[in-house]
């Protein structure tokens, strides 16, 4: 049994990253020399397809193997599959990473002729499946990225991707025990809740230090309505990233809660989450033209002394 296994880093939701590698539409416009995907029918694992290349030649896909969120596998028949394998399966999987998400393709086949099946597969079947699996990726990538350009991330997009943990007090909560809050949970703010669990005010870490700085007397054992922001500028699960940082920009501030239509406190955004989520998208664009242009280099150099000798040049 031989193995060829190609990887890609991608960003964007799960959901959105399952539908794309699991679509057969999809895999037929990113697969190269595929002309089309024939769903044949049924879901998960009685899933089937035909696939027809360009050769003219088309064989059958079935599903072995459905974890939704994570991989699928695909038995391949070999009548009419244009490498001489006897057995052969890919398997497409996401594994969530700590600011992308890894997609990984790998085949698993058994070359034909016996002990001749080593130097076949040296020299026709490995490198051919390894440029069709990368250039499948390549595509694949493409597309996730296209599907998650055309979703604009908002507030909600912001929350799903950091704790939820929110930490609250009450108008009445001493500086002391709002200070100790801060310390520990190594945060720049709280929520004041009044008794109908709506927002009364938000207290920062500026707003401590303008009231030590200006008190005449100690702060701490004040309490916390004394010196919060009443006023607290909002926002909506649907505002855009772009409507966060405009808000916080013009009005000098560093924390936005999200509320829904009646008010309800969802959760915080500050000023870091945001950073995080530029930075993370900077990351992933320097590794997709990282990737593009080892690709370009891996291509050009097979052009000019072979696929076998580019594929050691190059591992």
């Amino acid at each position: 049994m031989f193995t060829v296994e190609v990887d890609k880093r991608v960003k964007g939701d799960s959901q959105t990253i399952w539908q794309v590698i699991t679509n057969a539409q999809f895999f037929a416009e990113a697969a190269p020399n595929i002309l089309r995907v024939e769903e044949l029918g049924g879901e998960a694992t009685s899933l089937s397809r035909r696939i027809h290349h360009k050769s003219g030649r088309n064989w059958e896909e079935h599903c072995k193997q459905w974890q939704p969120q994570d991989k699928f596998t695909m038995q391949i028949s070999t009548e009419n599959y244009p490498l001489p394998v006897s057995s052969i399966q890919r398997t497409i999987s996401m594994q969530q990473m700590k600011r992308s998400t890894l997609i990984t393709i790998q085949y698993d086949y058994t070359a034909q002729y016996g002990p001749l099946g080593f130097f076949i597969d040296k020299y026709q079947i490995r490198p051919v499946l390894k440029i069709f699996a990368t250039q499948l990726l390549d595509n694949l990538a493409r597309k996730i990225n296209q599907t998650g350009d055309n979703r604009i991330i908002s507030a909600q997009t912001i929350l799903e991707s950091k704790d939820s943990t929110i930490y609250t007090i009450t108008p009445t909560t001493l500086i002391a025990e709002a200070c100790k809050i801060l310390t520990e949970k190594r945060i720049g703010c709280v929520i004041a809740l009044d008794e109908t669990n709506k927002i009364a005010g938000i207290l920062s870490e500026r707003d401590i230090v303008n009231a030590i700085a200006n008190a005449d007397e100690p702060v701490l054992n004040n309490q916390a309505k004394q010196h919060m922001t009443s006023n607290v500028i909002l926002c909506h699960p649907d505002d855009s990233i772009d409507e966060l940082m405009s808000s916080m920009s013009e009005r000098r501030i560093r924390h936005l809660p999200v509320v829904d239509d009646n008010e309800t406190l969802l959760g915080v955004i500050s000023i870091g989450d945001i950073i995080n989520h530029r930075m993370s998208e900077l990351e992933l664009e320097s590794d997709a033209m990282h990737q593009y242009i080892e690709g370009r280099k891996w291509r050009e150099v097979a052009m000019q002394i072979g696929r076998d000798a580019a594929s050691e040049e190059f591992s």
